[in-house]
Formats: C-alpha cells, structure tokens, sequence
C-alpha cells in the first residue's frame, strides 16, 4: 500500500494550524502560525507560514474554520469585503429578519436568527455598499474559502462552488430534509439570490484536486480536497462523538456540550447541527473559561493557573454560590449577567484564601452548569447519559490545577469522563478519509485517529458533597434569570 497522509488544517480566530497525519494517526509533520492581519491575504500568509512539507505521498486535506464567519468574493475568488466574524452582531437586520413569518419555521428546523447570524451580516453589507455588494459572486464560509483557495489557480473562474452543511447551517440551511438545500423563503424574503451561495453537500465530499500555486507553495500541489467541518464539529468529532448516545464537553473559552441523536426534537436550550457522519448533534454552548480568565486576570490579578491552586485549597462548603451569565444557553438573555451569591466581607480571611473562595465559587458553577445539561438529554431523548467525552486542559490522573478541575467536573457529573487528546484538526479528517476510503468503516477510523488519554476519576467524598447542590441548581439559576427579567 503506498503512502497516505490526511492533513487537517484549522483556520482558527487567530492562528493557523497544519498537521499531517500518517494511516495510524500518528503525527507526521505539524506547523502553527499567528494571524496578523484578519483578512484572506492575511490567512493566506498564515497558512504559509504553518505549511509542512510531506514525502510524495498520497495527501488528502480537508479544513476547519469558525462558524458563522461570512467570505465574500468575487468570480475569481478575490475578496470584495473584509470578512465579518462570528461574533460580530448587525441587530438592526436581525430585527428585520426576526419579523419574517419564515423565522418561526426555521426555528422549528433547529435554527434561530440573531444578531450575529450571517444572513444579518450579509444584509447589513447590502445596504450600507449596495454597489460594492453587486460585485459579490459567492457568499463562503473560512474553510470553503480555504479549500477553493487551494483548487482554483489564479485567474480561473470560482464555478460550481459547493460547501459542508456544518458550515452552512448559520447561513440558513435546513438540515432536517434527507439531503440538507437552503431553506429558500428565507432568502426570497429579504431578496438574497440562492445563486451567491453554494450547493450543500455532506462533509468530507470530494472538491478535487489542488491546482493553484498557492497550494504548490504549501507542499499541497495535486493533494485531494474534500469538505470539512465548522471549528465546534471538528472538535465533537475529534472528542470521540460519533454513534447516537455519544456525549461530549469540549471545554476552553466556552463549554460546548454536544450529544449524538437519531431525530431532530426542538428545545429551548438546545441547537442542531446535522451529525457529519450519521444522525443529528444537539447540543450547547455557553461562556465559562472566558469567565475564569477575566476574574482570575482582571479582576484578582492572578494567573488561571494560581487561581485554581488555591480554589483547591477551599472546602465545598465554604464556596460562594455563582449562577453564570445567561447571554447563551440555556437563557439567550443577553441582559442576565454573571452573578455571585454569599459574599461576605471577613478580614480574617488571607487575600488568598478569599482569591480562592471566589474562584472556587466560579469552577463549581461552571461544572454544576456543564451538569445541568444531562438530565435535559436524558429526559428528552429518553436515553442514559452514562459517559461523557471530555476535551480540556490536565491529565486523567495529574496532580495540577486544570486536573483537579476535571475531577472536580468528574465528581458533580457522577458519570464516566473519559479525557480526550485535543485533536482538533482530526475532526474533518474522518469524513474526508471514508470518502477518499482510507479506512473501511468509523470503527477502523476512529481506531487510528482518535487518542483516549485515560479515564478521569472522581473523588466519593466531593461527589457526595455536591449531590444536594446539583439537585436544587438548575431551578436556582433559573430564580436568577427570572430576576434579572423583574428588573429590566
């Protein structure tokens, strides 16, 4: 069998990474770089930057970007606007957009509009440069960007585009028809012609072969493109979510809890996303690292790391209660904060000791929030939530701060965690190798690819602690949101 290598590329907020795999998922060759300017020449130089350069060898590549971000271009491929990130918000369109009878439909497919949705975006830039927009051949995503920037030489027309549906569902897309096409009232409601936007196809479909000299500069001349994935299924895939029942939390500046399910059953606090592979992801995303990095750095003065060194050192029962903010799930209420209960002052408390309350307080929260999350699953699929794949900092069985955090999460959660190997870039790489039929089957591929770092165990004496706590949080962090909503 001659030499194959799957390389995964993430074009991620900020930086780029490029790695290479070999068939036994071991780690070939890999390259990172900074993004310094956000704009397609900036990724391009990225890109670049983080390139490896593999023996002749079969290459199958696919990519990851970040979900919502809207690429517009021209015929060509060049650029008409400055991309317009995720996280930026056009309330003004999306007010227009939430007044269409078409929303509630869509809603009913598993998607609801915001103000940083794409379409948002799109309309915010036809108004504001309704000349410039005339220029606008397709409406992309960062990773379909990326790998039409890869197959198309300089000077060749972009045809026939096409992209994944991960990618595809912010735009507008309904994912429940048994081939997912964009939900068409929705467009012809606010005049956006379906023909700036590209065909949806599964994840890992095959694009072609790389022909532009920018991929000859990157080592990836003739390797074989297929479809990828947003930046948060990437993750779900690479945690090991890949059969209905799977559960996983992929932890960093947000919690992003992903389930595996067969049928799509609308909820309040959960959103779909169709499975890469088979079935339907469910799930949440709501604020939590992002939390702890702004207290523990802005407002205590202290590393994350320090912090939770000395919420290790406060007893349970001696934590203050907080109920994080509700501008995500489970409330989408943009105008509940993060709140703390039970904080009295006491000078016969050190400075750390009270910088360890506090943190104490926040990382319980976060785990009690991450919990909150399978009951709901439960209930509403009526299956066990038995096991929990998890992506976060430490080791299953270290002794540093990140670790006792994941026993901490272990211990509330009162399930098995089994701690994943951050494989980002492996997501996109599944479906693209069982198109390209590198392995035989998910099994063969999740075998190769995926990487169990062990088991986290949880500590009897905190998860008894914690077992009256999580009963009542839920409906306490609720009281909290109804609060907020009094005082408005």
């Amino acid at each position: 069998m001659s030499e194959t290598y799957l390389v995964g590329i993430d074009l991620a907020l900020s930086s780029v990474r490029v790695t290479a795999y070999d068939w036994n998922g071991d780690v070939a060759l890999s390259g990172t770089a900074d993004i310094a300017e956000q704009s397609p020449a900036g990724w391009e130089r990225a890109v670049r930057e983080a390139a490896v350069f593999l023996p002749r060898a079969r290459i199958v590549v696919s990519t990851i970007g970040t979900s919502g971000t809207v690429v517009t271009v021209d015929e060509y491929g060049n650029p008409i606007f400055e991309p317009r990130w995720y996280y930026e918000t056009e309330p003004e369109q999306a007010d227009e957009l939430l007044d269409l009878d078409t929303v509630q439909e869509l809603s009913s497919k598993g998607l609801s509009l915001s103000a940083a949705s794409p379409l948002a975006k799109v309309l915010a830039l036809r108004e504001r440069n309704p000349d410039r927009f005339d220029d606008v051949e397709w409406i992309l995503s960062p990773a379909t960007w990326l790998l039409y920037r890869l197959r198309y030489p300089t000077g060749r027309r972009w045809t026939d585009l096409e992209t994944d549906w991960t990618n595809a569902l912010k735009f507008g897309a309904d994912i429940t028809r048994s081939a997912p096409d964009w939900f068409e009232p929705l467009f012809d409601a606010v005049d956006v012609p379906l023909d700036l936007l590209p065909a949806i196809r599964r994840p890992g479909t095959t694009v072609g072969h790389a022909e532009s000299e920018f991929a000859a500069d990157v080592g990836l001349r003739d390797a074989e493109l297929y479809h990828g994935l947003t930046d948060g299924n990437a993750s779900v895939l690479a945690s090991g979510c890949l059969y209905p029942g799977d559960c996983s939390i992929v932890c960093g500046s947000t919690s992003v809890v992903k389930y595996v399910s067969e049928t799509i059953e609308p909820h309040d606090a959960l959103y779909y996303h169709r499975h890469p592979i088979e079935g339907y992801l469910p799930g949440a995303a709501f604020d939590t690292g992002v939390v702890l990095r702004w207290l523990c750095e802005q407002v205590l003065d202290i590393r994350q790391e320090r912090g939770l060194e000395l919420a290790r050192a406060v007893d349970s029962d001696d934590e203050p209660r907080v109920y994080l903010q509700g501008n995500r799930s489970p409330f989408f209420d943009p105008g509940m904060g993060t709140t703390l209960l039970d904080l009295w002052p006491d000078d016969e408390r050190s400075i750390g000791e009270t910088r360890g309350r506090l943190v104490r307080g926040l990382v319980s929260s976060i785990a009690l929030s991450e919990y909150t999350y399978f009951p709901i699953l439960e209930e509403h699929f009526g299956e066990a939530v038995d096991r929990i794949h998890l992506v976060s900092g430490g080791e299953p069985a270290g002794d540093d701060p990140f670790s006792w955090w994941n026993t901490l999460r272990a211990s509330i959660w009162d399930r098995e965690v089994l701690k994943m190997e951050p494989r980002t870039t492996v997501g996109p790489l599944i479906p693209a190798a069982l198109t390209a039929s590198v392995y035989e089957d998910v099994d063969e591929a999740s075998e190769q690819l995926l990487r169990v770092n062990g088991k986290v165990r949880a500590d009897d004496d905190l998860r008894e602690e914690y077992e009256p706590v999580k009963r009542r949080f839920a409906s306490e962090w609720r009281l909290i949101a109804d609060l907020y909503e009094d005082l408005k």
